[in-house]
């Protein structure tokens, strides 16, 4: 099978990419390897390597990696031994070094090869040529990103102008406040094509449809992001979800290519990753920060409100998004066509789709 397919950078004249990107388990193999083994992946947070020693461990696609502070530096390896594949670390914790469960092998915080048990036998071994395999590592804000790709652009070519549009919110001072997870019946793409547009608003979300000024929601595209500006309506009271004091007050929905989005708006940051778990399961992880935390989630009745709204929301996308995956298997559907008015930001995604996989 050639795994290729049309495509037609003008939104006026194009169609949807095939349903077989969707239900297909061929595609999500092209995408472990030409999408998330290339791109930047959100795999923790500042606050968890603060001190040297600190490490968290993550999963882009297939691949195991380990992210640990060495003093004032950051580093990320494959979380491999390179004696026979066991794991240098597990979850999330502090060590002075990393050693290997299997077999004891130990390694020091920059990779290098400290201890490997009874190896002096072996001809032709020596520590100094065994050596974790490094990937890139950065930061933005309050987040830790990868990339197994070590040719690949750094981060701030993906993340462009973000930090400079989005510095009235103050993110880089944010602070951790929870996460939640759900896993979702549908491929990956369908659900970042639903965040990718405001079209559905009206139908599916009713409920934030009131908050939102509509008529002014508006996609702007940039080479690897996009960013939905939704204006807030003015208002307060207890039957509005989103508190805005005066108009112009607005929530910007950030979009980083593949599967990162940052949603910030009044005093807040909610990030929302989608992880594919099989070509027809995805899982998706919602992280939120504040500018000032309460100090108990669970008890503050704004965070409560906030969360509580969050999760109608969700629940509406995941019924849309699980019934769109069921009818992408039908006979009768294959390619449908874009609104240029609304639909901009998934012609957009859909583009670079067709860039790194053909």
């Amino acid at each position: 099978m050639t795994l290729t397919f049309p495509f037609n950078p003008d939104i006026h004249f194009a169609s949807t990419i095939p349903a077989r990107l969707y239900t297909d388990p061929a595609w999500l193999a092209r995408e472990e390897e030409k999408i998330f083994g290339r791109t930047w992946q959100l795999v923790g947070r500042v606050d968890q390597l603060a001190e040297s020693g600190q490490y968290v461990t993550a999963d882009i696609g297939p691949e195991a990696i380990v992210v640990v502070r060495d003093g004032e530096t950051l580093r990320g390896f494959h979380n491999i031994c390179l004696h026979r594949a066991g794991p240098v670390a597990q979850g999330a914790g502090r060590r002075q070094t990393l050693q290997c469960r299997y077999h004891g092998w130990t390694y020091r915080l920059n990779g290098s090869l400290l201890r490997a048990p009874e190896m002096e036998t072996a001809c032709d071994f020596t520590a100094d040529a065994m050596h974790l395999m490094p990937v890139q590592v950065a930061t933005w804000g309050p987040l830790v990103l990868a990339n197994l790709d070590m040719q690949a652009p750094p981060l701030g070519h993906f993340f462009d102008d973000i930090s400079e549009r989005s510095a009235k919110f103050a993110v880089a001072s944010m602070r951790y406040v929870g996460r939640k997870s759900w896993i979702v019946a549908c491929n990956w793409k369908a659900y970042v094509d639903n965040y990718l547009e405001g079209y559905h608003i009206p139908v599916v979300h009713p409920s934030l449809h009131r908050e939102l000024d509509y008529d002014q929601y508006q996609v702007e595209l940039h080479r690897y992001y996009s960013l939905q500006h939704a204006p807030i309506r003015a208002g307060r009271g207890g039957d509005r979800k989103y508190q805005a004091g005066t108009a112009g007050e607005e929530a910007q929905y950030y979009w980083i290519f593949p599967n990162l989005m940052l949603n910030v708006y009044l005093g807040q940051m909610q990030t929302n990753i989608v992880i594919p778990r099989g070509h027809d399961a995805c899982e998706v992880v919602f992280e939120w920060y504040a500018n000032q935390p309460p100090a108990d989630v669970t008890t503050d009745p704004t965070w409560s409100k906030l969360m509580a709204f969050s999760d109608e929301i969700q629940a509406e996308d995941i019924e849309i998004c699980e019934q769109v995956q069921k009818n992408l298997r039908s006979r009768s559907y294959d390619r449908g066509r874009y609104s240029p008015t609304r639909e901009n930001g998934v012609h957009h995604f859909h583009s670079l789709l067709h860039e790194y996989l053909t």
